[in-house]
C-alpha cells in the first residue's frame, strides 16, 4: 500500500534511541507487520517481556533473548528492556519496529517461526510410559502452590483456591470424559482466573489442556472447539494477558517449549524428557507446573478414548 511503509531506516535512530536485532518472530505477528501500518502502545511492561496492545485489540510480546519462542511474539537479541514504559506508542511495518523513544527494533534476518503441534501416535505404548514418568515428576518436582498440590504453611484462603483448583479441574476432566461437553464448559468456565497472578493456575491449565485438544488425529481432538467454546466469557473473568495466551491456545499455538513436551511425550525416549519438563516448569512460579497439569490431563483423556470414532465427528 502507497505510503503505507515505514521508514524506520530511512534516518539514524535518534541518540538516545537503542537498536536491537530480532533472533526469530512468530508469523503471525510478522503477518500483521507485513499486512500495513502497525500501530498500537504499550500495554505492559516486565523484566524479559514487553507486551503491546494493537490498535485492534490484540497483544503482541516482546521478548528478551532467554525466552523461547511463542505466539504473537518477536524473541530480541537483548538481556532486559529499560527505557520502555506503559502507553509508549509503537508503530511498524515488514523492516522493523519503534517502541517509544527509546527503542528501536530490526527485523532482517529474524527466523520466522509457527508453532508446530506434532500429530497423535498411532501406538501409545510409549505416550503410557511417558506418562506414568510424568506422574512421578511432577509429584517430585511440580511447585506446590498451583494445580499440583496446596502451598506448604499457606494461609486458610490459599489453602481454599487450591481446593477448588483440584475439585474444578477434575469436574472438568470427569464431563469431558463423560461426553457431557455442556457440563464440561461450565467447568472450564469455573476455572478462568482462579488462582493468583496475571496468568492464574486455572487459565494456565487451561491453556495445556487446549494445547492438547488441538493435536491432529487425536481421539480428543476438536472437542469445545479445541477450547474455543468456553472462551465467551473469560474476558470478564480474567487477565488480558492471561485471556490472550488462552485465545491462542485454543487455536492449538503455545510457547515453543510446551509443543517440545507434548512431542517428547507422545514419541519421545526417556532421556530427553527430563530436560524438556524442565523448560516448561521453569515458567512462572507454578504457571509452568499448571500448564504441564493440563497438558497430562488432555493426553490421558486421549488415552482413556483410544478406539473410539473421531471425536469431531461425534461432538
Amino acid at each position: 500500500m502507497a505510503g503505507a511503509t515505514l521508514a524506520l531506516h530511512a534516518a539514524p535512530p535518534r541518540s538516545s534511541a537503542a537498536e536491537v536485532r530480532a533472533a526469530s518472530i512468530d508469523t503471525a505477528l510478522l503477518h500483521a507487520l507485513r499486512s500495513g501500518c502497525f500501530q498500537g502502545h504499550v500495554h505492559s511492561v516486565f523484566e524479559r517481556v514487553v507486551n503491546i496492545e494493537h490498535d485492534s485489540g490484540e497483544l503482541f510480546t516482546l521478548a528478551c533473548r532467554s525466552l523461547d519462542n511463542a505466539p504473537n511474539t518477536a524473541v530480541l537479541r537483548l538481556t532486559g528492556f529499560s527505557g520502555v514504559a506503559q502507553g509508549d506508542a509503537v508503530r511498524g511495518d515488514a523492516q522493523g519496529m519503534q517502541v517509544g523513544e527509546r527503542l528501536v527494533i530490526a527485523l532482517q534476518g529474524a527466523s520466522p517461526w509457527e508453532c508446530a503441534l506434532p500429530a497423535y501416535p498411532a501406538q501409545t505404548v510409549r505416550l503410557r510410559a511417558n506418562l506414568r514418568w510424568l506422574q512421578a515428576q511432577l509429584d517430585r518436582l511440580g511447585a506446590a502452590g498451583g494445580m499440583l498440590a496446596p502451598p506448604r504453611g499457606g494461609s486458610a484462603f490459599e489453602l481454599a483456591v487450591a481446593d477448588m483448583l483440584a475439585q474444578r479441574s477434575a469436574q472438568l476432566a470427569d464431563a469431558l470424559a463423560r461426553g457431557d461437553h455442556v457440563a464440561a464448559r461450565e467447568h472450564a468456565g469455573s476455572l478462568f482466573g482462579l488462582g493468583p497472578g496475571l496468568t492464574p493456575s486455572g487459565d494456565d491449565f487451561l491453556v495445556g489442556l487446549f494445547a492438547v485438544l488441538n493435536i491432529a488425529g487425536s481421539p480428543c481432538r476438536g472437542w469445545l472447539g479445541g477450547g474455543a467454546e468456553v472462551l465467551a466469557g473469560a474476558a470478564q473473568s480474567t487477565h488480558a494477558i492471561s485471556l490472550a495466551a488462552l485465545t491462542q491456545a485454543a487455536r492449538g499455538r503455545v510457547r515453543e517449549s510446551i509443543a517440545t513436551l507434548i512431542g517428547h511425550l507422545m514419541y519421545g525416549a526417556p532421556g530427553h524428557l527430563a530436560p524438556a519438563l524442565r523448560r516448561v516448569l521453569a515458567i512462572g512460579s507454578t504457571s509452568g507446573s499448571d500448564i504441564v497439569a493440563g497438558v497430562r490431563c488432555g493426553l490421558e483423556l486421549n488415552i482413556s478414548h483410544e478406539g473410539r470414532r473421531s471425536c469431531q465427528s461425534r461432538w
